[in-house]
């Protein structure tokens, strides 16, 4: 609350679904299985303005590891 005060920091969402979807697009992109929480981030990045981030240099940190979450990621899926 503090930084978003002083205009240093600024708030989102991202559902579910979104991650879940950055989740698969990362692995089949880049062979990079993400870990849930990093995929909310990777959302968030594909979610962004193409103006928006247009000429920068964007660097996202993928924390943990995604083959944990293989088992929920497959429930999620609905693969058999």
């Amino acid at each position: 609350a503090f930084l978003k005060e002083l205009g240093a920091a600024k708030y989102d969402n991202i559902t579910d679904q979104q991650a879940l979807d950055a989740f698969v697009w990362l692995s089949q992109k880049e062979g990079i299985i993400p870990a849930f929480e990093s995929s909310h981030a990777i959302a968030y990045l594909k979610k962004m303005p193409p103006k928006e981030v247009k000429d920068k240099l964007i660097i996202v940190n993928l924390s943990g590891r995604g083959d944990k979450d293989m088992i929920q990621a497959k429930d999620l899926l609905h693969f058999n």
